[in-house]
């Protein structure tokens, strides 16, 4: 996600830049006399700049801002049953991280926009993973544990 935040920023920065550069060569050409009419919109004859002040803010909170680790609960019970709460578990050859996600799971509820394998992925995004999981498949998801730990 920060890294589609950069490309956009760096192409606006390019965008704006260029049609800055635009707007001075559209200036020299009209004093040259030569080519199309390149008068401004005001009739002036004048190419135009882009000033700092007119290019938008396009900042954007880094993701793991918006990813503030949530509390300590449920998910932090669950994770200590299925992979004894390391969120980095792959010592398991289908389920990893500390939900145990299979690979069709994760990448189902949007686990590969945060990683490629769940247990390469922070607390916080497993568990954004697990509540649309959970919202999808219900407990079930998890049948040993969510038992073990009294959810369902």
């Amino acid at each position: 996600m920060a890294l589609k935040v950069a490309l956009v920023s760096a192409g606006v920065f390019i965008g704006v830049v260029a049609g800055a550069a635009l707007g001075i060569h559209a200036a020299d050409e009209s004093d040259m006399g030569g080519g199309a009419d390149l008068t401004g919109v005001d009739g002036s004859g004048q190419g135009s700049m882009v000033s700092a002040d007119a290019v938008p803010d396009l900042t954007v909170e880094s993701s793991s801002a918006q990813q503030s680790e949530p509390p300590p609960g449920i998910w932090d019970k669950l994770a200590g049953c299925e992979a004894g709460g390391d969120w980095h578990n792959a010592r398991n050859p289908i389920y990893k991280g500390g939900l145990q996600f299979d690979a069709p799971t994760w990448a189902r509820h949007g686990g590969l926009e945060f990683a490629w394998r769940a247990d390469f992925a922070t607390r916080a995004q497993q568990i954004i993973v697990a509540e649309r999981t959970l919202a999808a498949q219900g407990w079930s998801a998890w049948p040993r544990c969510s038992r073990l730990i009294g959810v369902r």
